[in-house]
């Protein structure tokens, strides 16, 4: 059963293909204009020969043979016009490639005729080489039917040739005395015209399973970008691109890894929506946001999730590293600062005020959720424990708590000061937690009057 995904994939997937078939069959008029004009000027040179000799066999034998090249400059330019009118249908293909068949097969035969040779020296004809050169511009079609389908009618077509003019045709015996004396006879036998003849079929093959697999490497392409573009209207920008396929599976397994964990919460934001029209509320807490995704932006930290006016930042997603817990202290007094710069900037009163809590531990991280409402997300004590840190900067009138885990993790035990020993609600086993011995950074804007 076809699901709605594949649809939307093949709606995807099929203007696309059109564009590289039209562009194809372009390119594929083009080269049979070339080939006219080529084969047209090689008639011509040998009609002029002709003539000055005086012999009118030959004259009259060119005759049918640009018949033939002609036939291939009007196939080439009526595809052009199709082409370009924007008439072109997809099963026209099959018909441009059964006309170059037909008139290559034409050529070869009155090649074979006129020059009194056997299906043997079939090899020989320049025409035949013009095969190989359909075959590899009808490469560029991403239809493997079309290139089988003109590779089956050449091989078969070519052999049926060959076969009638050995029974129906014969060399004079000077001609072959000759050839056998330069040793071309063998080159030009039944079983080396086979091989020329597999090597034909190989080519169309081959040139097929180009067209195969550069269909399966488009499919896969667009149906992981549209993975990507469905996941990231859940997921986190910086996480939905490592989600594609079978990564996608594992993380929905979760894993258990470490990670500092940050919480930032606008104070006082209900007052402050008391006193502002929905209009400058939504610029107001976008402006807050902006900062928060510069900071974690700067500090490679991931924006889990906006809650209200809130944040949750993880850092360690999705490889933990070393230096975890330093950038998340650094990411949190960069919120700090742009927030202190922004109050100065607008001269907003009541200034904004923020509430951040850091904590470093072992989480469950992992994809929830239906295919049709994903989720990011980390689980765990370490996070609840880092949303009572985030709460207690109210108690304390701190901007910035975060616990001794953290600040050790990050190395920077001396650069910290020890502000209240506690048990989280519903924790057992006290948390040292930890406030900036920097001045700047352990003092709140003053609270607005009540």
């Amino acid at each position: 059963m076809v699901t709605h995904m594949d649809d939307l994939r093949a709606d995807a997937i099929t203007p696309l293909l059109r564009d590289a078939e039209n562009e194809a069959e372009l390119t594929t008029a083009w080269v049979r204009i070339a080939l006219a004009l080529a084969l047209a000027g090689s008639l011509l040179i040998s009609g002029r020969i002709a003539a000055v000799a005086g012999d009118l066999d030959i004259l009259r034998q060119l005759g049918l043979a640009g018949l033939a090249v002609g036939a291939l400059g009007t196939l080439g330019v009526a595809s052009l016009v199709l082409v370009r009118s924007g008439r072109y249908a997809p099963w026209m293909a099959f018909a441009f490639t059964t006309g170059d068949a037909a008139i290559i097969l034409l050529l070869v035969g009155v090649t074979l005729r006129d020059a009194h040779l056997v299906g043997n020296w079939i090899a020989a004809v320049p025409a035949i080489w013009a095969a190989p050169l359909i075959l590899a511009t009808g490469a560029l079609r991403y239809r493997p039917g079309v290139q089988l389908w003109a590779t089956g009618l050449l091989v078969i077509g070519l052999g049926l040739v060959a076969a009638d003019f050995e029974t129906r045709t014969f060399l004079r015996p000077a001609d072959k005395a000759m050839l056998a004396a330069f040793g071309a006879v063998d080159l030009l036998s039944l079983p080396a015209n086979l091989t020329r003849t597999l090597i034909l079929a190989l080519i169309g093959a081959v040139t097929a399973l180009v067209m195969l697999r550069a269909r399966r490497l488009l499919d896969r392409a667009v149906r992981e970008a549209e993975e990507r573009a469905s996941l990231a209207r859940f997921l986190p920008a910086e996480i939905a691109p490592l989600m594609v396929g079978h990564t996608l599976k594992a993380w929905r397994s979760g894993r258990r890894q470490e990670v500092t964990v940050l919480f930032v919460d606008l104070r006082d934001s209900t007052a402050l929506a008391e006193h502002m029209d929905p209009a400058r509320l939504s610029i107001f807490v976008s402006a807050f946001r902006r900062r928060v995704m510069q900071a974690a932006q700067a500090y490679g930290g991931i924006v889990d999730k906006f809650i209200g006016d809130g944040a949750l930042l993880i850092f360690g997603v999705p490889e933990p590293e070393p230096n975890d817990a330093r950038r998340a202290i650094g990411c949190a007094k960069e919120i700090v600062r742009l927030i202190a710069r922004w109050n100065v900037k607008r001269h907003l009163h009541p200034p904004v005020r923020v509430g951040i809590g850091l904590h470093t531990g072992m989480v469950f991280c992992g994809v929830l959720g239906a295919s049709g409402r994903l989720e990011f997300t980390v689980l765990g004590d370490v996070v609840n424990v880092a949303a009572r840190i985030e709460q207690a900067t109210k108690r304390f009138a701190v901007p910035l708590l975060a616990s001794d885990t953290t600040v050790a993790r990050a190395g920077e035990s001396r650069e910290w000061r020890e502000i209240s020993r506690e048990s989280p609600r519903g924790r057992s086993g006290e948390i040292r937690i930890l406030t900036p011995s920097d001045p700047v950074l352990a003092v709140q804007p003053p609270r607005p009057l009540a």
